[in-house]
């Protein structure tokens, strides 16, 4: 008899860590899953940018940015040191981006976006360095990134280059 009770209740306790191990792999998976899900959204924005920035598309750039209150920090220059920043919209930034002359192929061919990281937080907020190569010039762009009606949008953006 005891041994039926203790088998019983070894039973019900491997049950029960079986069932904690299955919901906790599954709560995990599942958390894995949404954030794999956010990273390509955030993906996708950031290519939109991308696209955006060196084939002029201004559709793409309305996209990847906030046009209602986002901004960029432009460096500020002063014999050719960089003393600040300042705040400029993308709302007005945007169309000049789109507008320029586009690329020649030759060019185009050399641009390369790589993402170096993204860093979410909540699914609502989220980070992203990348390396944008465009011509000679190799930009570094931390950008901040909020979902804004269900779709991930840069809010911020500040950057240096290298040549």
């Amino acid at each position: 008899m005891l041994f039926l009770y203790i088998s019983i209740k070894y039973n019900s306790m491997y049950r029960f860590k079986f069932t904690l191990f299955i919901a906790l792999f599954l709560s995990i998976s599942l958390m894995s899953q949404n954030e794999e899900n956010e990273v390509v959204e955030i993906t996708k924005t950031v290519q939109n940018y991308y696209d955006g920035y060196i084939y002029r598309d201004i559709s793409k750039l309305n996209k990847a940015f906030d046009t209602v209150h986002g901004t960029m920090k432009v460096p500020i220059k002063q014999n050719n040191n960089i003393t600040g920043y300042k705040n400029v919209y993308f709302k007005d930034i945007l169309p000049i981006w789109g507008n320029r002359k586009k690329l020649e192929n030759r060019i185009l061919e050399n641009c390369a976006l790589t993402i170096l990281n993204i860093d979410i937080v909540d699914a609502t907020i989220a980070s992203s360095k990348i390396s944008m190569k465009v011509e000679d010039i190799t930009y570094i762009d931390i950008l901040s990134l909020e979902k804004i009606n269900n779709s991930w949008r840069i809010t911020n953006k500040i950057y240096v280059t290298r040549n």
